[in-house]
């Protein structure tokens, strides 16, 4: 069942809905191209059964797949979000409106209280977007990991709630 935000619509990946598209799209199109190199990261996804939202899902704007998000529980309380877009989606803002979205969803239907993102420091980009949707760097877990990888960004329900109360 299609989850519906204000503006994007989260369908959730399996190989039904993979043959959906693959039907729906001319192949040589690049979404076809994009939904077709990701199929086997989003089959592979471990559908946890404590955690109904945990699954892969293909974003869609006014019904056109426009990229994919990965919702994975860390515990009860904790969701990493992963996001990839096409190309061509990039630029206008989507990618912004599918985290907003996604994480409203995650803090108003299941109380969790940090929704966590990993972006590579040198995606200069995707670091700005998550800051423009209220992440912060988690500096201490950084230092934790003790590795110039992925910067882990945080943002908690706490910081949501009194964003959406102004």
């Amino acid at each position: 069942m299609p989850i519906d935000l204000k503006t994007i619509t989260l369908t959730r990946y399996d190989q039904a809905r993979h043959q959906e598209l693959m039907e729906e799209l001319d192949h040589k199109d690049s979404k076809s191209r994009f939904i077709h190199s990701i199929k086997d990261r989003l089959i592979s996804s471990s559908y946890q059964k404590d955690f109904s939202f945990a699954s892969a899902y293909v974003v869609e704007k006014n019904n056109i797949p426009i990229g994919y998000t990965y919702l994975s529980p860390r515990n009860k309380d904790t969701v990493f979000i992963e996001i990839s877009l096409l190309k061509q989606a990039r630029g206008r803002g989507l990618g912004s409106r599918t985290l907003m979205e996604a994480s409203d969803y995650l803090f108003t239907k299941y109380n969790i209280k940090e929704v966590r993102a990993d972006v590579d420091p040198s995606n200069e980009k995707s670091m700005n977007m998550l800051l423009n949707c209220g992440f912060s760097p988690d500096e201490e877990e950084y230092a934790q990991r003790g590795y110039t990888g992925k910067i882990e960004f945080v943002k908690d329900s706490y910081c949501y709630q009194s964003k959406r109360r102004k």
